[in-house]
């Protein structure tokens, strides 16, 4: 658990910073929880460009990939591995989906250095109690985000963007 905390706490250097990476992205993710399916389908939604690959690493029939931490490490946090073969994981890993399929409404918020630091803190507790967050709420906060984000959107395109 320590290599994992050291790891994510060399993504904080990222912070602040475009995201620059190829894609797709592999996403490993828990699909038993309400609230990362719920997560990983609004993604994947917006995927116009099939940038993402979602594996569920819930699946009995999930094999975990050479170089891969082990399946137990990858049900704690969300896994991403990017074309080059690096793995990012937690919050970083959230953002860089995020940034993939355009809503960058919730990419850019976490990489606020106030917010990133705060949900470095958070996202392991979170996910640690993941299986009792209700499914309702899971749909509305991830309805509400993708609201903000055609907002924004439509706004930028009348040339109105927020800075």
């Amino acid at each position: 658990m320590e290599m994992l905390f050291l790891f994510v706490q060399k993504q904080h250097k990222q912070v602040g910073r475009k995201m620059n990476t190829s894609f797709p992205l592999t996403i490993y993710y828990d699909s038993s929880c309400a609230m990362c399916n719920q997560e990983m389908s609004r993604l994947k939604q917006h995927d116009q460009s099939n940038k993402l690959l979602l594996i569920d690493c819930s699946s009995p029939d999930f094999v975990r990939p050479s170089g891969a931490p082990d399946t137990s490490e990858m049900m704690k946090l969300l896994h991403v591995r990017t074309v080059d073969g690096a793995w990012i994981i937690g919050v970083p890993a959230i953002r860089l989906a995020y940034a993939g399929v355009g809503i960058n409404i919730v990419s850019d918020w976490l990489g606020k250095p106030y917010i990133n630091r705060m949900m470095n803190r958070l996202y392991p507790m979170i996910a640690r109690h993941r299986y009792l967050i209700p499914a309702w709420l899971t749909t509305a906060w991830f309805n509400w985000l993708v609201r903000q984000a055609e907002r924004k959107s439509r706004n930028c395109a009348n040339g109105q963007c927020e800075t």
